[in-house]
């Protein structure tokens, strides 16, 4: 049986989703100056060339943050392969940088590459680290993740993300308390990172503690009223404590009160409050004709939920 709802707590560590293909690794280079072409996946360069014109690598690595600044990745992604090509020899931030441009645009082939040959020049390069630690749990690789992140959390200076993303493997294998203990010490070294309250949020509510729950996501979106996913969260934790209209109102804040009410709905019946479920999935289709199809099948899957228990649950 499947209930048409987002999700019940919602985790924003890292965007999950399917793997766009295996880890590459660097034996596949058959040279530097290939290997440069082969991470450029922007439009046409001609333009940059004539355009911003550079007689050092540091100076093809400055147009390249300026172009980060402006929001132009092709052009920065332009300017940090130009710079390495004018190297004698190939740079880790460089690299380390293109495969954050990757990583942001979701090719997890090329930020893994990028990433990996950061690391064969400067092993203990702890963003390039971090961000293949990233990209491997993105991928599901959870084991691969986790020996990746682990060294890192152990060095001075780790970054925050590094903790975060260790946290959400922790709440993965059922571990919530050391999940916390990751959250809370990325929030010590970025305080009040509203996507680390957030995650610390769900890591209370998996562990059963709505309270440290509710407190967390409040102050997520304290730091961040526009956190639209922990202000979501929040609606979900109230309705699982039974303060219902709050969390229609919570989880409705952006408009959408059909799907406010259907995914209370399904709390509801996760909470074994079957008629108020039905009740709140009817409520999601009378004031949307566009969610009925969503809110009805969930209604009908209530419904025979329902027989084959004899009734209604309290």
């Amino acid at each position: 049986m499947s209930y048409q709802h987002r999700t019940t707590l919602l985790l924003s560590a890292v965007l999950f989703g399917v793997a766009l293909s295996g880890c590459a690794t660097n034996n596949s280079r058959q040279g530097d100056s290939d290997a440069y072409g082969a991470l450029y996946d922007g439009g046409s360069t001609a333009a940059y060339s004539t355009a911003f014109p550079v007689a050092s690598p540091a100076e093809a690595y400055r147009n390249g943050e300026a172009a980060i600044n402006d929001g132009d990745e092709d052009r920065a992604l332009f300017e940090y392969l130009r710079g390495l090509k004018l190297e004698k020899r190939p740079q880790p931030e460089p690299l380390y940088r293109i495969g954050t441009i990757h990583h942001g645009r979701g090719n997890h082939r090329l930020a893994s590459l990028a990433y990996r040959w950061a690391l064969e020049l400067e092993p203990q390069h702890s963003g390039a680290g971090t961000g293949l630690g990233i990209v491997l749990l993105q991928q599901r690789q959870h084991d691969q993740a986790e020996q990746q992140l682990r060294p890192i959390v152990a060095r001075a200076n780790a970054p925050w993300q590094a903790h975060n993303a260790l946290g959400v493997i922790a709440d993965m294998q059922g571990n919530h308390e050391q999940a916390a203990e990751h959250f809370r010490q990325a929030l010590e070294i970025s305080p009040g990172t509203p996507r680390v309250l957030n995650n610390l949020g769900y890591s209370r509510y998996l562990a059963g503690d709505l309270p440290g729950a509710r407190q967390a996501l409040r102050q997520a979106v304290s730091a961040n009223p526009r956190y639209e996913l922990a202000w979501r969260n929040l609606g979900l934790v109230y309705a699982r404590e039974g303060d219902y209209d709050f969390a229609i109102e919570v989880v409705g804040r952006n408009g959408n009160r059909a799907e406010a009410y259907n995914d209370i709905g399904y709390i509801s019946m996760l909470e074994g409050r079957y008629e108020q479920a039905m009740n709140f999935f009817q409520e999601a289709m009378r004031l949307s004709p566009a969610y009925y199809v969503t809110a009805s099948e969930n209604a009908r899957n209530l419904d025979n939920m329902m027989r084959r228990h004899g009734g209604l649950a309290n």
